[in-house]
């Protein structure tokens, strides 16, 4: 039986920090000191060793395991460079380095740096500028490996300096006194965006943006301005408020779904919503409306409960800070966004909330869904608030299921799934695409994907299982499903088809409790498995015989082996 140790577990249920090797060709300890408390760093010994680290087989970077890897160069040194050529070689020994590299590391992310090239600046107006034929050169070499690999990302930090500006982010006397160039500001510029880029790959992102109307997507109060009053175009004064839907849409067209939470009469918020020449967002663009005089904070609660989110999904946006305290009082889970007293800076906070909460590693097909996914999920409840009882409810609903193993073309959205699915998540076991790939591999495991639709649309790939076999049984390491579809019977009719293959051998399963899959607590006892053990809530169960059911309320189950 292939079961997690008790060590295993404890580091399943740890939260110790990642570990990230930090390769440059500056010094780095100041900005190691800034992110210590969130990440043990290793870095290679000796100035401007990295390349030397890459390129020895049993260097430490090779020879420990990482949770990343984060390439930061800078181009100061470019100052002392005599000509392009000099420059070029230079540049193509750092990319026979960073190809050594990506060869090498493959199961861990590894993110790459844009260079700023500060060459020297005393020349003519005739004269060539090498900067910008190098950065370009150095771009599309990243992006090129960002194509290629699967778990390559770009640290921009060619738009981080840009943004504060090449005096203010650099300090010729840190330069010259410890061979770090950065000033405060930029100093704190880069640990902010390597904090940043680090925690898209291992925190939980937000889910959805609920945001207040009045003084929020507009300046004025609809109630008693109207809609020819309220302050929002598309130059001038109004365009801050313009400006700040389009970063909301922006994020909506990335996988983000958007909420609106108001205290206002319904036809004078649609009027404007659905009125104004310069708005944005419009109806379509939002999976749930609660525009009414009741408590904020009980419309956000029943948002969660109708779009089946958990608390600490929602991001909420509202410029009254009275409305504010009172939501984080009773919601303490959800993230309540300060709010600009200035609000020209409302494009800056977009952006913040974007960076720090929102940004995922990459965008899928399935994200680009996510919107019109709800939208359908709204008119799923309403067919369930109609319906004598579940049965009933999935009947009319059309549901068909899709069960068939992975497939090449959907191994990033299973390895998405993987990693960020926490409620109907029996052990909450992470893993690399590279782990996939590996245990795929193996002719005695077997990974299982689920597709369901309805009358209703496509919800997509919603399930993932894995299965690791042996000759007298198989084990569940993985089965996790999207909380969009809970409560349809869908694991009842994967777990049905699947002991039907396991071909008299032992089902194994196992329940790894974590905060957030108590949902599915006491899926394998409804599911008829045997309790075997039990040490504080870490349960092993078996299912040594199966008889096949049928789900005739199913208009279709669909399983290739």
């Amino acid at each position: 039986m292939w079961l997690l140790t008790n060590r295993e577990y404890l580091l399943v249920m740890s939260d110790s920090k990642k570990r990230v090797a930090i390769l440059s060709n500056i010094t780095v300890d100041l900005i190691i000191g800034k992110l210590r408390r969130q990440y043990d760093f290793y870095q290679p010994e000796g100035f401007d060793t990295w390349v030397q680290e890459v390129i020895n087989p049993v260097s430490g970077l090779y020879s420990q395991p990482f949770d990343a890897v984060v390439v930061l160069l800078d181009g100061t040194e470019a100052r002392g460079w005599k000509n392009i050529d000099e420059g070029t070689e230079r540049i193509g020994l750092w990319k026979q380095a960073l190809n050594t590299l990506v060869s090498k590391v493959t199961t861990i992310p590894v993110f790459i740096s844009t260079i700023d090239i500060r060459e020297n600046r005393i020349k003519s107006l005739s004269e060539r500028k090498i900067k910008y034929e190098l950065e370009n050169e150095w771009y599309q070499f990243v992006q090129g490996l960002i194509e290629e690999k699967g778990n390559i990302y770009l640290i921009d930090l060619a738009d981080t300096i840009a943004e504060i500006g090449r005096k203010q982010f650099y300090s010729n006397k840190m330069w010259y006194m410890s061979s770090m160039p950065y000033s405060r500001d930029g100093l704190n510029a880069v640990s902010l965006e390597i904090d940043r880029v680090l925690g898209s790959a291992f925190n939980s992102r937000k889910k959805i943006i609920a945001v207040d109307l009045d003084n929020t997507l507009w300046g004025g109060v609809i109630g008693e301005d109207g809609v020819d009053g309220i302050e929002l175009s598309d130059h001038k004064e109004g365009q801050r408020y313009y400006d700040f839907q389009r970063q909301l849409l922006e994020m909506k067209n990335r996988g983000i779904v958007l909420g609106i939470v108001s205290k206002n009469n319904v036809d004078d918020a649609e009027a404007a919503i659905q009125g104004h020449p310069a708005m944005l967002l419009r109806n379509d663009d939002f999976v749930s409306r609660k525009i009414n005089w009741e408590n904020k904070a009980i419309n956000l609660k029943e948002m969660e409960s109708e779009l089946n989110l958990t608390e600490g999904g929602f991001v909420f946006i509202d410029d009254n800070p009275v409305e504010r305290e009172i939501v984080k009082g009773e919601c303490p889970e959800m993230l309540v966004s300060d709010f600009p007293e200035d609000t020209t800076e409302l494009l800056g906070l977009a952006e913040d909330i974007w960076f720090d909460y929102c940004r995922p590693l990459r965008v899928l097909g399935e994200d680009l869904k996510k919107t019109q996914m709800y939208q359908n999920e709204a008119k799923r409840k309403q067919e369930m608030n109609e319906s004598l009882n579940l049965d009933d409810y999935i009947a009319k609903l059309e549901m068909v299921a899709d069960i068939h193993k992975m497939r090449d073309s959907e191994l990033e959205r299973v390895v998405q799934l993987i990693n960020k699915t926490n409620q109907f998540n029996v052990t909450t076991k992470r893993y690399t695409q590279a782990d996939v790939e590996a245990i795929a591999a193996d002719p005695l495991n077997a990974i299982y994907v689920v597709y369901s639709s309805d009358k209703y649309g496509d919800s997509g790939l919603i399930s993932v299982i894995i299965l690791k076999g042996s000759e007298a049984e198989v084990v569940i390491d993985t089965f996790l499903m999207s909380c969009r579809v809970m409560g349809r019977k869908l694991e009842d009719v994967i777990i049905n088809e699947l002991a039907e293959k396991c071909n008299g051998r032992k089902l194994i399963g196992e329940f790894i409790p974590t905060a957030k899959n108590a949902p599915v607590k006491d899926l394998y006892d409804r599911l008829g498995f045997k309790l075997v053990t039990d040490e504080d809530g870490h349960k092993t169960y078996e299912l040594k015989s199966h008889q096949r059911k049928e789900y005739a309320s199913y208009k279709e189950i669909r399983f290739e082996d």
